[in-house]
C-alpha cells in the first residue's frame, strides 16, 4: 500500500457491483411525455388524483405532475444511487410531502409495493424503460400489480433500433424494429390489458428517423379511448 493510500486489494476478491447509473440522464421520452401531460393537465390535476412513476429516473415527469396539481405522486426506481438523487430533486423543488420517492423493482414488484398501494393506481406514467425484451413481461407484470381496475399507465418510448451483422453481406445494419417494443405491444393482450397507440412521430426532419411513441395502457378499452390524442 502506498504511503496515506487506499489499500490494495485481496486477490481474488470480486469488486462490488456498479451502481446501475442509467437513470441519472434525461432521456428523450420522458421529455415527450412530459409535453403530453402539459397540454392535458386535467390528466393529473383531478381531484384525488395519485400518480406512480415507474423506473422513474430523474424524475421528470413525476416532478412535473406534482407541480400541476396532482394531489400525491410517488417516484419509484430500483437503484439506490438514482434513488438518492431522485430524493434531492424533490427536495430543491420544495414538493415534500405530496411527492415521495420508494424503491421499486419490476422483477420483484411485490417487495417493492405494499399491499395497500397494489391495484390502486389511477395513473402511471413510464418513460423509456422497454430497454430490453427481458425486462418487458416483469414491466407487465409490475403494471397489472399497480394499476386499478380503472387505471391508465402513460409510456413514453423512443423507438431504438439495435446494430446487427448481415449474415448475407456481412455488413452492419439496423434491425427492422424495436424488439422491446413490438414485445411489449404483442405481449400486453396477452395478460389482459389493452393497449391505445396516443402517438407515433419522427423525432426530427428525416423520415427514416425512429419515431418517438407514447402509449396508454390499461384493463378497460373504454377508459384509454377517452384519453386526449398527442
Amino acid at each position: 500500500m502506498a504511503e496515506g493510500g487506499p489499500p490494495a486489494p485481496a486477490l481474488g476478491a470480486s469488486a462490488a457491483p456498479a451502481p446501475d447509473l442509467i437513470g441519472l440522464d434525461i432521456w428523450p421520452a420522458s421529455i415527450a411525455l412530459c409535453r403530453y401531460v402539459a397540454a392535458h393537465p386535467q390528466l393529473v390535476a383531478s381531484p384525488g388524483q395519485h400518480v406512480l412513476e415507474l423506473g422513474a429516473g430523474m424524475g421528470l415527469v413525476g416532478l412535473l405532475c406534482t407541480k400541476l396539481g396532482a394531489a400525491s405522486v410517488l417516484l419509484s426506481d430500483y437503484e439506490p444511487a438514482v434513488l438518492a438523487h431522485l430524493g434531492s430533486n424533490v427536495a430543491l423543488n420544495s414538493l415534500q410531502p405530496r411527492c415521495r420517492t420508494q424503491q421499486l423493482d419490476f422483477r420483484h414488484p411485490g417487495a417493492g409495493l405494499r399491499p395497500d398501494q397494489q391495484r390502486t393506481w389511477r395513473l402511471a406514467v413510464a418513460a423509456d424503460v422497454l430497454y430490453c425484451e427481458a425486462i418487458v413481461p416483469h414491466f407487465i407484470a409490475t403494471l397489472k400489480l399497480a394499476l386499478h381496475a380503472q387505471g391508465v399507465a402513460l409510456v413514453g418510448h423512443q423507438v431504438r433500433r439495435a446494430v446487427v451483422l448481415d449474415p448475407a453481406t456481412r455488413l452492419p445494419r439496423l434491425e427492422e424494429s424495436d424488439g422491446p417494443l413490438d414485445a411489449f405491444m404483442r405481449d400486453v393482450a396477452g395478460e389482459g390489458l389493452q393497449l391505445r397507440v396516443l402517438s407515433r412521430r419522427a423525432t426530427c426532419s428525416n423520415v427514416d428517423s425512429d419515431p418517438m411513441v407514447l402509449l396508454a395502457v390499461g384493463g378497460q378499452a373504454a377508459v384509454l379511448a377517452g384519453l386526449p390524442g398527442a
